[in-house]
């Protein structure tokens, strides 16, 4: 197994600054998700205003995703080329002004091509992210800290989007509030340029030659690609669920619009408890392959459960669904670290990678659930999450037989890249 190797002169560093670290990229999480979800606390209102139903409402989560997938290994080997920080300056501001032009567009259309250019935002961002948080954090509580910014950080954004700004949309309407969002990423932007950087002697963070060796190496790693897969269903699943579950509940089952919009918001705010106990308990673990795994398949019984059980045990399934993917999520992140071992300065590149093929699942899978719901219902669409989410977890069960997990070089065979302005 190829390792990863952090420079002896990290140790430099004192302790506090890796959690200072760790701050600034969780805001960038918080703004990640947030530009992302706040548009869902709008959908009863752009519905009429624009003139559209579920399926197009729909559309506009896949966009995102689609954007979304499109550039997170592009944007890890961006951050090879061009160095962590710029790159996770560049994934902020990008989605931030596409959440302020969000706000601006007048008609469906437009509105869809901003959030395509969000998407893409944030998939430069997230994946550049991990890799920030790893290079601090792989000595010690790597998945701890993982959870607690791709997860606990990630569902805030999640809760205030779905509820937070679901009073201020009625407060402001939705075009105000969808600016409001996307200036406070533009706010978070500026912080991490002046805030964020990258371990003291960590040279080729800053910006190193993009190799054939290294992309072999991040691109080329059988367990992304088995994990990548693994996750596409759960995590469309996610997507779909925490934003139209809501609908669901207010058209379907008799909620208000107040209880919708809480609802919501506690399948984000339940990924925050499930993100720090699977990160903490996975790294007291040696497996985290049962901790991908098996919040995955909970998550498909409690999805294939919504629309057979009492309306009032909605609220309990709404948190199934936050938690175990959080849960879940945590330890998948650290994959490219404790499973693949890939060197520092191409984890971007790996872990944008397990994110582009999870992100296939996030735009195919909130279609094939508008398509359901509008041929057959919505008893259709979650059995359909239900069935995506279990038949790709699946793909973790068949174990791989020792010594064929990757053909790619060893991360000590890839330090002869040249340093580059």
């Amino acid at each position: 197994m190829s390792k990863s190797t952090m420079p002896e002169s990290a140790s430099a560093d004192p302790l506090s600054a890796r959690w200072t670290m760790l701050t600034i990229v969780s805001l960038g999480f918080i703004s990640l998700t947030l530009n992302w979800f706040d548009i869902a606390a709008s959908f009863p209102l752009i519905a009429p205003d624009l003139g559209v139903g579920i399926p197009h409402l729909a559309v506009l989560i896949s966009l995102f995703l689609a954007g979304y997938g499109l550039a997170h290994i592009p944007g890890g080997i961006l951050t090879t080329r061009i160095g962590m920080k710029r790159t996770l300056v560049l994934g902020v501001l990008l989605e931030a002004v596409a959440g302020v032009l969000s706000g601006l567009a007048t008609d469906y259309t437009t509105l869809a091509i901003f959030r395509l250019l969000a998407g893409i935002g944030g998939s430069i961002f997230i994946a550049v992210a991990f890799g920030a948080v790893t290079v601090w954090f792989e000595r010690r509580e790597l998945t701890l800290a993982l959870g607690i910014a791709g997860g606990a950080a990630f569902s805030v954004g999640v809760a205030l989007g779905l509820y937070g700004w679901t009073v201020l949309q009625e407060a402001t309407g939705w075009h105000t509030a969808l600016i409001i969002g996307g200036v406070f990423g533009i706010v978070v932007a500026v912080i991490t340029a002046a805030g964020f950087r990258t371990p003291v002697g960590a040279t080729t963070l800053g910006g190193v030659a993009v190799t054939h060796a290294g992309l072999r190496q991040a691109l080329g790693h059988r367990d992304l690609w088995r994990y990548g897969f693994v996750m596409l269903g759960g995590y469309g699943a996610y997507f779909t669920a925490s934003q139209l579950l809501s609908e669901y509940a207010v058209t379907v089952r008799g909620f208000s619009p107040a209880a919708g919009g809480l609802l919501a918001a506690f399948i984000g705010l339940a990924g925050i408890p499930g993100s720090i106990l699977g990160g903490w308990w996975a790294d007291h673990s040696g497996s985290t392959r049962a901790f991908v795994l098996v919040p995955l398949l909970i998550m498909a019984v409690t999805l294939g459960l919504v629309p057979f059980v009492p309306a009032a045990a909605l609220w309990a399934l709404g948190i199934g669904i936050g938690f175990f993917l959080i849960f879940s999520f945590a330890a998948w992140s650290s994959i490219p670290s404790r499973v693949a071992g890939i060197a520092h300065e191409h984890i971007g590149t790996a872990i944008g990678l397990m994110l582009t093929l999870a992100a296939v699942g996030g735009f195919l899978v909130p279609l094939g659930f508008g398509g359901f719901v509008d041929g057959v219902g919505f008893t259709g669409g979650w059995i359909f999450l239900a069935v995506a989410t279990f038949t790709f977890a699946l793909l973790g069960l068949t174990r791989r037989r020792q010594g064929t997990g990757s053909a790619a070089p060893s991360a000590k065979h890839l330090t002869d890249t040249v340093i580059s302005d």
